[in-house]
C-alpha cells in the first residue's frame, strides 16, 4: 500500500480528511436522513450490556488521570478480538498493577527496574507474550517518566496521533519484539490505527461513555476507531467508498460523520460499533434481525 501524501503545514486533520473523502460526502438530504437514523441511537444512551462488553470498562475503574491514561493505553493495545478473550488478561494484569499502587505506579516501577521477578507470570494474549505485556507497561512508564503524562506526547494539531506514536515508539525497549512493536502502528503506513484512535476517543471526548480527560485536543479532530463492525455498517449507510479498512477509509467515514455533527463526529462510534459487537447487526440482510434494526430504513445491506 502506498504512503498517503504528506500534510500541508497548518492544515487541520478535519480539513485533510474532508478533502480526501469528497466522494462519500453526504448530500444535505442524506445528512438529514442519517441524523434521523443515528441521533436516536446516541440519545438512547449507553446500555449496561454494551458497556460491559467494551474495553473502556477497564479504564473507568480508575479515578486518577495517570491511572486512567495507563489503563487506557494498555487496554487499547490488547483490544483486538473478543472482549471475552482479552478481558481476563486485562483483569489479571490490572490486579497485579493495583497491588503495586495502580497502573501508573506499576508502569513507572517497571520502567525503573524496581519490580523483581516475573510480575505477570503466565499472562499472555495471542501473540503478546508475558514479556511483551511487562514491556508494554514499562513503555508507558518510560513515557510518564520522560513527559510527565501520556497527554503530553499527543500535542494539539493535525498530526497529534502521529506525534504520539512516534514518541511511544522511542520509549520501547531496544529489544522489543515484533509483536510488541506491532502494538504501535502509524498512520503514515496506511494503518487505520483503530486501537490508538479509540484511546484518543476515550481521553478526549466528554460524552458517554468516554472520560474527557484531555482538554488540549478537540473532539472535532478525532478520527474514528475503524473496526470491522464500523467499517461494515458505514458501508451499509453509504458513508464510505473505500474497500479496504485503512487510514483513508477511517478519514473518509469520519468526514461523513463530521457532516452530521461537526463538533463531535465520534459521538456515533460507540453505538455503531456495538450494533455489530452485540449481534444486533449480522453484517448481511437477515429476515429476523433486520426489521427491528433502527438503521433499517437507510441500510443498503
Amino acid at each position: 500500500m502506498g504512503e498517503a501524501p504528506g500534510p500541508v503545514a497548518g492544515e487541520s486533520a478535519a480539513s485533510r480528511a474532508s478533502q480526501r473523502a469528497t466522494s462519500a460526502a453526504p448530500t444535505a438530504a442524506q445528512v438529514v436522513s442519517l441524523r434521523a437514523l443515528l441521533d436516536p441511537l446516541v440519545e438512547a444512551g449507553v446500555s449496561p450490556a454494551d458497556l460491559a462488553n467494551d474495553p473502556i470498562r477497564f479504564v473507568r475503574r480508575y479515578g486518577k488521570a495517570p491511572d486512567q491514561e495507563v489503563a487506557g493505553a494498555v487496554s487499547a493495545c490488547l483490544a483486538f478480538g473478543r472482549v471475552s478473550l482479552f478481558g481476563p488478561v486485562l483483569t489479571a494484569s490490572f490486579a497485579v498493577a493495583d497491588a503495586h499502587g495502580g497502573p501508573a505506579a506499576f508502569a513507572l516501577a517497571l520502567a525503573r527496574g524496581e519490580v523483581p521477578g516475573r510480575p505477570l507470570t503466565g499472562l499472555y494474549y495471542r501473540w503478546l507474550k508475558e514479556a511483551d505485556l511487562v514491556a508494554l507497561f514499562a513503555t508507558f512508564g518510560r513515557a510518564l517518566a520522560e513527559h510527565g503524562s501520556l497527554a503530553a506526547i499527543f500535542p494539539p494539531g493535525a498530526d497529534s496521533l502521529a506525534h504520539g506514536i512516534d514518541a511511544l515508539r522511542r520509549c520501547l525497549p531496544p529489544d522489543a519484539s515484533r509483536a510488541l512493536r506491532a502494538s504501535f502502528p502509524h498512520p503514515r503506513d496506511g494503518s487505520a490505527c483503530k486501537r490508538w484512535c479509540m484511546f484518543l476517543r476515550w481521553m478526549v471526548r466528554t460524552g458517554a461513555p468516554d472520560l474527557g480527560l484531555w482538554s488540549h485536543l478537540q473532539p472535532a479532530d478525532l478520527v474514528i476507531p475503524l473496526d470491522t463492525h464500523v467499517f461494515r455498517v458505514a458501508g451499509f449507510l453509504g458513508l464510505r467508498t473505500r474497500r479496504a479498512p485503512d487510514w483513508r477509509a477511517a478519514e473518509e467515514i469520519t468526514a461523513g460523520l463530521r457532516a452530521l455533527h461537526p463538533p463531535d463526529p465520534l459521538r456515533y462510534d460507540f453505538a455503531l460499533a456495538h450494533l455489530g459487537i452485540s449481534g444486533r447487526c449480522r453484517g448481511h440482510r437477515d429476515e429476523v434481525v433486520c426489521p427491528a434494526c433502527p438503521l433499517a430504513p437507510g441500510c443498503r445491506a
